[in-house]
């Protein structure tokens, strides 16, 4: 318990190099880009376009104000995927920083998440015009929206910890893991409802804490209902374990980055 606590007092007092860290990200990310920092909102808005072109007038889902339905799954995924692609590369990517000074070496890969996270945050902006214009009203349930997100960053934190650490020896880990978001992508409930999963496929189907923090998303923004507390509870605790061997195998890497990179 104490060296947890020593660990995130570190932290603190480098709150300044983070914060300068992810100005420097956002900066990037747009640098030389007309639009800026609204590719933000045009990204997901596009995919929405796309979607609701294929899925809802090409292949027929039926769901009313299918527009919303499908913003709602595409802007959690889209934080989610990014966080975790440009995490997992980002030590390999910080090799002259890491080099010259010494800090906690989390600190990388945690301002990339809170710049995905800013981003996701802007995104959110859009989708509450989209209510406006559909007309749908939201409810008390929105007071969730935070424990949500709580679960849905410890995920992202404890994965990216994992990949971001075993990329740096093995650059392969990046390749392999946009194979596994492409599949994953798939077996989220992004583009269609749960409903649609037979019922004895549920439960295997929800132990997948993606496709839980989408529909709770959804039920909390779109439907205006509390979340599924059993299966967001289950991606808690799951978010939890990876969160713990995530930052196991990273504190055990952490002290040969310099010397692989």
């Amino acid at each position: 318990m104490r060296n947890r606590r020593h660990k995130v007092r570190r932290l603190l007092e480098h709150k300044e190099l983070i914060r300068n860290l992810v100005i420097r990200d956002l900066k990037v990310r747009y640098k030389r880009s007309i639009l800026g920092v609204f590719w933000a909102l045009l990204e997901p808005l596009v995919l929405m376009i796309l979607f609701t072109v294929v899925f809802s007038l090409l292949l027929r889902i039926r769901i009313e104000n299918y527009p919303v339905f499908v913003l709602c799954g595409i802007l959690p995924w889209s934080f989610f995927s990014t966080a975790l692609s440009y995490s997992t590369t980002s030590i390999a990517e910080n090799a002259n920083l890491i080099k010259k000074i010494y800090f906690p070496r989390e600190i990388i890969p945690l301002a990339v998440i809170i710049s995905r996270l800013v981003n996701f945050l802007l995104s959110l902006g859009l989708f509450f015009i989209f209510l406006l214009a559909f007309k749908i009203r939201l409810s008390y349930s929105l007071a969730y929206l935070p424990l949500i997100l709580a679960v849905q960053l410890i995920f992202i934190l404890g994965l990216s910890l994992f990949f971001s650490s075993l990329n740096t020896f093995y650059h392969d880990v990046g390749f392999i893991l946009q194979f596994i978001l492409f599949g994953w992508f798939y077996i989220t409930p992004i583009f269609y409802p749960v409903s649609m999963i037979p019922q004895k496929f549920l439960p295997f189907y929800l132990l997948n804490p993606m496709a839980t923090i989408v529909y709770s998303y959804r039920n909390v923004l779109f439907r205006g209902i509390p979340p599924d507390f059993t299966y967001l509870l289950i991606s808690f605790f799951i978010s939890i374990f990876c969160f713990l061997v995530g930052v196991h195998i990273f504190r055990r890497l952490e002290f040969r980055f310099a010397e692989v990179l």
